[in-house]
């Protein structure tokens, strides 16, 4: 399902040096930047710190694989109505 934004939001392209930094630095080994990311972009000092919040807790959760991770992460999103 393509993502489409309801809030205006900065890319790539953006004539932001921070905005465009930021897009750099959180893309993800697909070469995509999360949903997340994009929505928080208007602010990239924010979007960094939850880009790197969001890292630091999914790399430390200990006693779950990959999958069960990402298995995790999709009820959650089910549970609380994200749409991706």
């Amino acid at each position: 399902m393509p993502w489409i934004p309801w809030i205006k939001v900065d890319n790539e392209e953006s004539k932001s040096d921070e905005a465009r930094r930021l897009f750099r630095a959180t893309r993800e080994l697909d070469g995509g930047v999360s949903d997340l990311t994009r929505i928080t972009s208007r602010t990239p000092a924010v979007a960094q710190l939850v880009h790197e919040l969001g890292r630091a807790v999914y790399l430390s959760a200990k006693g779950l694989s990959l999958k069960e991770k990402e298995i995790a992460a999709l009820v959650t999103s089910a549970f609380i109505g994200c749409v991706h």
